[in-house]
């Protein structure tokens, strides 16, 4: 056991191994290391605002990093009290050497549960109605993918989850229950781009707590001006990964852009890699009210993403012949250059751009999405 450190003002509690996490991967992230290397130096009491004012990070990241040092038995955890009173500030003090905790077995997390992925397919089996609970379940179009289904039957049930879950809605109480749905860690206190400050972080939050009793590990790791980062959720859908990727892809999108939908902030989502103990992570933005001059009725549609912007703007070339002076043409795109590669031409052409904004298709896959009408 570590020697306990105790003052008039704190006790300092182990930080142990309670996750299982090794001092390995502790260590394993630049910064994380920078900040333990810092609580060695110092060799004092430092609180999350410290360090996050020391490294410029956000607090909610800094409190990750400290946390998961604590949990490889690199740092110690206590309280200190307030001399006005109010709660007990939380501080982290680095292990002396030869202190290091060794580490505790590893917890056994609980497995995502498969009951909802086994409804979802259900209600795509069972065809457009009400089934016996009350459920809505997405009627097919004739044009209708299997994948545009599972997608639109995911949106539905991740409204109804945050729904009857009791979800809090952004505005009201969102700073609480974004620190309940995240365990306190990785609370993300950003989004201000989507409406009032925190908007999007307490829509991520709400959808967390909605969608956890399926999948244990899904958390909100971190946050910016007007993106939240999800991870987690990709357990819940492994069994179907194998057999139909497509079909799994578009559920697990349908799902979390439901609940944020459910929780007041509909968004469009962006794969944004991994985490180092394999989690996928979804990147969540705000999705962009189409205006006035964007709603237009298209006439013929381009599905241009995949392709080079260059090539892309030559199929547009091509689309825009078939269309009579006045009509409509929707571009789906991709990339930061795609816009103004598309406005250049416009503009030489003598065309006109309605409109550009963030959207998604009918199996959630992001794009841009600009209008372009013909000119004469």
């Amino acid at each position: 056991m570590s020697a306990v450190v105790a003052s008039d003002h704190n006790i300092m509690q182990d930080g142990g191994s309670r996750a299982g996490v090794t001092v390995a991967r502790a260590l394993g992230s630049p910064t994380r290391s920078e900040i333990y290397a810092h609580l060695r130096e110092v060799g004092e009491e430092r609180t999350v605002r410290d360090v996050a004012a020391r490294f410029e990070l956000h607090p909610n990241v800094a409190r990750t990093h400290l946390e998961l040092l604590a949990d490889a038995g690199l740092v110690k955890v206590g309280r200190r009290k307030h001399a006005g009173g109010g709660r007990p500030a939380k501080i982290y003090l680095a292990v002396g050497d030869g202190e290091v905790l060794a580490p505790a077995p590893p917890l056994v997390r609980p497995a995502a549960d498969p009951a909802l992925l086994v409804r979802l397919l259900a209600t795509l089996l069972d065809g457009p109605g009400v089934d016996g609970s009350g459920r809505v379940v997405v009627a097919a179009s004739p044009r209708a993918t299997l994948a545009g289904r599972a997608h639109e039957a995911a949106v539905a049930e991740g409204r109804r989850l945050v729904r009857v879950g009791g979800g809090v809605r952004p505005d009201r109480g969102s700073e609480g229950l974004a620190a309940r749905a995240d365990g306190g860690q990785a609370r993300a206190d950003g989004g201000r781009a989507a409406g009032t400050p925190g908007r999007l972080a307490a829509a991520a939050a709400a959808a967390v707590l909605a969608l956890r009793p399926f999948a244990p590990d899904l958390r909100v790791i971190r946050a910016g001006e007007d993106w939240v980062d999800i991870a987690g959720l990709r357990e819940l859908f492994a069994l179907l990964l194998g057999v139909r990727a497509e079909l799994a892809d578009a559920l697990e999108r349908g799902l979390l852009a439901g609940a944020m939908a459910g929780a007041g902030t509909p968004v469009t989502l962006q794969e944004a890699g991994l985490l180092p103990d394999g989690a996928y992570v979804w990147r969540a933005r705000p999705l962009v009210a189409p205006s006035a001059r964007t709603v237009a009725e298209p006439s013929r549609s381009l599905d241009a993403r995949g392709l080079p912007r260059e090539t892309g703007v030559v199929h547009a070339m091509r689309e825009v012949t078939r269309l009579r002076a006045g009509e409509v043409l929707e571009v789906l795109a991709e990339g930061p250059g795609a816009p103004a590669a598309f406005a250049r031409w416009v503009d030489r052409a003598g065309h006109e751009l309605l409109g550009v904004e963030r959207a998604t298709d009918d199996t959630g896959r992001p794009a841009i999405r600009l209008l372009i009408r013909k000119g004469r």
